[in-house]
């Protein structure tokens, strides 16, 4: 987790905060280095992340953004019960994660107070 002096982003989520999450993502993303299509394939899973997040978890949720080095990261975290079996295999939905593991690098740990995805890029995709 980051230290608040690199923070880029903190927000806490819920329905109301969706819209605004790819446009404060970006913004921040490419403030950070990002750019091109790396920029876009992050928005997009971040935003995969904390739809996922709102919609099936409990609060608190919690979206933060930062840069280590030549990488940019983002997790979501939130109150819910966990993911229980990676990414679906369904045709009519549920692809988020695997989105995200094709857009990113992701991290899913779950623990008795909930569950965090970590997602990571690096600056040089773009």
């Amino acid at each position: 987790m980051p230290v608040a002096n690199d923070l880029l982003l903190s927000l806490d989520l819920d329905q109301l905060a969706v819209p605004a999450v790819r446009r404060d993502v970006a913004e921040c993303a490419g403030a950070a280095g990002l750019s091109g299509v790396g920029l876009d394939d992050f928005v997009l899973a971040v935003h995969e992340a904390v739809t996922n997040a709102v919609r099936y978890a409990r609060s608190p949720r919690v979206l933060r953004l930062w840069r280590e080095g030549d990488r940019v990261l983002c997790e979501v975290s939130d109150g819910g019960p966990g993911i229980a079996s990676g990414p679906s295999r369904t045709p009519t939905g549920g692809r988020g994660l695997w989105l995200m593991h094709r857009l990113t690098t992701i991290v899913v740990s779950t623990a008795p107070e909930g569950t965090t995805v970590r997602l990571t890029v690096g600056l040089s995709r773009g």
